[in-house]
């Protein structure tokens, strides 16, 4: 094939996968060397682009069941450009959140307990929005525990009052007004939780979903 030719079989998508910086200069290897043309991961019958290829192999593991063999109704995912999932939380003692100066870009730590959830494990967040000191209540990303050896405040305990994030794979309809078990996609224990979906909006990278009366089991 002349390098137009390859050139018209090549995405187009300039991503340097393959190793060069435009399909253009990797059409003008390909002419020279035809077998590197399966360097790039779009053409028919290749392998997947690894976004998708990784969708692909989690959808396969999805077995509906939590890590203690428990039926859960859908998965909540994180939203796109996020570090981890969305939570509203309020801390024991709301006050706390303007003595503490809690602002946007903080690092959080603490436990849910009491009437949200109980869990047994200490969470980490990144603040994302402005803090809502009249009511006392924060939201926040999730991430890993190494963020708040760093710069990490410590909220001591606090309520989960709504998990938001996005569903992309459900066994169910869902229906604004309805309670369901749902797991948590970054759930450090894979366990399912149970909630009240009292928002639904279809996105292009899913349905935007919002949980509330939440609890764990």
């Amino acid at each position: 094939m002349t390098q137009k030719e390859i050139l018209q079989k090549l995405p187009g998508k300039n991503c340097g996968l393959c190793g060069l910086k435009s399909c253009e200069a990797f059409a003008e290897i390909v002419s020279k060397d035809p077998d590197a043309i399966n360097r790039c991961i779009y053409i028919d019958g290749k392998a997947k682009p690894a976004d998708e290829t990784a969708a692909e192999a989690f959808k396969n593991e999805i077995t509906w069941k939590d890590h203690l063999d428990r039926d859960y109704d859908f998965i909540l995912d994180k939203f796109p450009g996020e570090l981890g999932p969305r939570e509203t939380i309020i801390l024991f003692n709301p006050t706390n959140v303007e003595k503490l100066k809690i602002k946007k870009g903080d690092v959080l730590y603490g436990r849910p307990a009491w009437i949200s959830c109980g869990c047994p494990v200490t969470h980490v967040g990144v603040v994302v929005e402005d803090p809502d000191y009249f009511n006392g209540t924060v939201i926040w990303c999730i991430v890993g525990p190494m963020q708040a050896r760093q710069r990490g405040i410590n909220i001591g305990y606090y309520n989960t009052t709504a998990y938001e994030g996005l569903v992309k794979h459900s066994r169910t309809t869902l229906e604004i007004g309805r309670r369901y078990y749902f797991q948590p996609r970054y759930c450090m224990l894979q366990w399912r939780h149970c909630g009240l979906v009292n928002a639904l909006a279809k996105t292009k990278d899913g349905i935007h979903v919002r949980v509330e009366g939440l609890w764990i089991g």
